[in-house]
C-alpha cells in the first residue's frame, strides 16, 4: 500500500480524534512535518499510522481501528531499512498488534489529559520565568543523569517552556513537544521538579504558565502524556483543569 503524502487527506483521518490524534495533527506542520511519514490501511477510511524520525528512536502511532495493522508495521518495517527500535504509541485495542510483531522490551501504561479550558485553574505565581536557547545549558544541568526522552534544543525555540531558578539555579522546568497554531494543538510535557525541591507547588506553577499561555493563544486542544501510576501528577494536573481522556500504552520495542 503506498504512503499516503496529501496533507489534507491525512488531516482528514486524524480530525476524527483530535485528542487522541494531537501530536500526529501537529507533525502536519513545520518544523515537525520534515520528520512525518504517514501509512494508511486499506480496509478504512479513517484509521492511519504516523512514522516519526526527530529522534533516535523512531517512533509509530496508529490512529483509528483497522484489521490490517499488521499490514501496515511491515511497511513502516520496510521503511526503516536497518534500523531496530522503536517506540509505539498505540490505545489497548492495538495492543496485541504490537506485540505480536515487535519483542516488547518495555509496556508504560499511560493517560492522555486533555484541557477543558472551561475548567482552567492557573496558579496564581509570578515565579515561573520564560525560557529560551540561552537556558540551554541550564536546563540540561537540571536533567542531568535523567534527561527526558523527547527533547531537543529547537523545542525551546518552537514551543513554550517555563522554569523557576533558586539562587540562579534552575530547579523546575515545563514545556511544550509540539505547538502547531495552524491546525490548533499543543502538548506539555518534559516537565521535572530537582529531587530536593519537589512537594513545593514548582512544576505545578510552570506547568500553569505554559497551559495559559497556550490559552491566550486560543490553541483549542491543549493535551499531556502522564504515567498511569504517576498519581500525584494526575492530582496536580487535575486541579489545573486537565481532565483524563483516554489511556493507551507506550511500547518500548525492537523489530
Amino acid at each position: 500500500m503506498p504512503q499516503l503524502v496529501d496533507p489534507f487527506a491525512i488531516r482528514a483521518r486524524l480530525e476524527g480524534d483530535r485528542p487522541w490524534s494531537a501530536f500526529a495533527l501537529a507533525d502536519l506542520e513545520p518544523p515537525y512535518s520534515v520528520h512525518a511519514s504517514w501509512f494508511v490501511p486499506d480496509d478504512s477510511r479513517h484509521a492511519i499510522a504516523l512514522l516519526y524520525r526527530a529522534f533516535g528512536t523512531p517512533i509509530v502511532l496508529c490512529v483509528g481501528q483497522s484489521e490490517e495493522w499488521s499490514v501496515v508495521l511491515r511497511e513502516i518495517d520496510a521503511s526503516l531499512g536497518d534500523t531496530r527500535d522503536v517506540y509505539a504509541v498505540v490505545r489497548p485495542e492495538v495492543l496485541p498488534v504490537i506485540r505480536g510483531h515487535y519483542h516488547a522490551i518495555e509496556e508504560r501504561p499511560m493517560i492522555r489529559m486533555l484541557l477543558d479550558q472551561r475548567l482552567f485553574r492557573p496558579v496564581p505565581s509570578d515565579a515561573g520565568q520564560r525560557l529560551g536557547r540561552s537556558d540551554l545549558n541550564a536546563i540540561q544541568a537540571l536533567y542531568g543523569d535523567e534527561p527526558p526522552a523527547f527533547f531537543l534544543p529547537a523545542m525551546l525555540e518552537d514551543g513554550l517552556y517555563y522554569g523557576i531558578r533558586e539562587e540562579g539555579r534552575l530547579v523546575t522546568i515545563a514545556g511544550t513537544h509540539v505547538v502547531a497554531r495552524d491546525v490548533s494543538v499543543a502538548a506539555l510535557g518534559n516537565i521535572y521538579t530537582r529531587p530536593d525541591r519537589r512537594g513545593n507547588g514548582l512544576a505545578t506553577a510552570v506547568t500553569s504558565a505554559v497551559a495559559r499561555d497556550l490559552v491566550r493563544m486560543d490553541v483549542a486542544t491543549v493535551v499531556l502524556n502522564v504515567r498511569e501510576d504517576n498519581h500525584p501528577a494526575v492530582h496536580v494536573y487535575e486541579r489545573l483543569g486537565f481532565a483524563r481522556y483516554c489511556n493507551y500504552f507506550e511500547v518500548v520495542a525492537t523489530r
